[in-house]
């Protein structure tokens, strides 16, 4: 099995912008820590210029790992039409055939559902919620 040009360029591509955001995203939560080990600005700014990366970072987080799951999705596209492109599922018996372990896609769906509930946390922190909302949404994705 070998892939044309214009598959090969696609997967190269999406395999490179997916690093990309997550090391942008991990650049980004890097951020928060230099500030709080160093203690840079007042509370007030601290709080700002921790929350508001930490969710620039988590988006970027989510974008990488969506575009692995992407691209790991549409290893069964032969040809790549928009008509014919995975965004979200696909058949696992195709990937099966194509010789990817379930393994495979298993771990890079959790992966992708932990990032959209640590991005659902950090979207949520950013609102006064009761102490049993604030338990469902914020706490207990972030154990």
């Amino acid at each position: 099995w070998y892939p044309t040009v214009q598959t090969y360029s696609f997967r190269r591509t999406i395999a490179f912008w997916g690093a990309v955001m997550c090391c942008e995203g991990c650049l980004l939560f890097l951020w928060i820590d230099l500030l709080t080990m160093y203690a840079i600005g007042t509370p007030e700014m601290l709080y700002e210029l921790t929350k508001v990366p930490n969710l620039v970072g988590g988006l970027f987080f989510l974008t990488g790992l969506y575009l692995s799951w992407f691209e790991l999705i549409n290893m069964d596209t032969e040809k790549l039409n928009a008509n014919k492109l995975n965004y979200v599922w696909v058949s696992i018996q195709s990937l099966s055939d194509l010789g990817i372990e379930r393994s495979s896609y298993v771990g890079s769906l959790t992966y992708l559902i932990g990032a959209v509930f640590f991005t659902l946390s950090q979207v949520s922190d950013f609102w006064e919620l009761t102490p049993g909302v604030h338990s469902v949404l914020i706490d207990w994705p972030l154990i």
